[in-house]
């Protein structure tokens, strides 16, 4: 009888220390969500709505200068970089987003960031990948000079703009992007 106390004694004494534990990981994961969650809904990064779009310079994939002033309006502008995952996951979302809204390839900029690290072929593929429907720039990372004109922060990073060239709206994810219908006509918030 003591070996079989003894082994009630022992187990209890395991499942006690699994259960704190078990309670110690989850308010850490809840913790860690908590922290996502502010990040992934954080526009401190983004520039607010209403501010006129930022004056930039770059010089498309197929050798022409796109600034500010050229790109026509209503617009969407996606910042990309090849090396980060959150892109390439976005990446088909925003293709079929302004396929979706109707935009000519003429209001749609992407700007594909590169370093030093960057796979030539993944490069190809995202190039490849928006060519149909946006104007390419393809830089260097956040010190490309479209992506430093807009303040980019963190990769990421989509802009629709109204028909005055000011920013109507700007998210981390597609998904954060409404409906352009509403934004393609509005005018300016005064």
């Amino acid at each position: 009888m003591s070996v079989l106390a003894a082994l009630t004694i022992v187990l209890t004494v395991a499942s006690a220390a699994h259960l704190l534990v078990t309670f110690g990981l989850v308010r850490r994961l809840r913790a860690h969500t908590d922290l996502l969650r502010q990040l992934a809904g954080s526009n401190d990064r983004l520039l607010p709505p209403g501010t006129a779009l930022p004056a930039f310079a770059g010089r498309t994939t197929d050798g022409s200068t796109v600034t500010e002033a050229s790109l026509q309006h209503p617009a969407a502008v996606a910042l990309l970089a090849v090396n980060c995952p959150h892109c390439r996951t976005n990446l088909p979302d925003f293709v079929a987003y302004v396929q979706g809204a109707g935009y000519p390839r003429e209001q749609v900029l992407a700007v594909v960031a590169t370093d030093e690290r960057t796979d030539p072929a993944a490069h190809k593929e995202m190039l490849d990948a928006l060519a149909p429907v946006a104007t390419l720039v393809s830089e260097s990372g956040t010190q490309g000079t479209v992506a430093a004109a807009f303040g980019t922060q963190a990769f990421p990073t989509f802009y629709l703009t109204r028909p005055d060239a000011t920013l109507a709206v700007g998210s981390h994810a597609v998904r954060g992007l409404p409906d352009t219908t509403a934004y393609r006509s509005a005018p300016a918030d005064r």
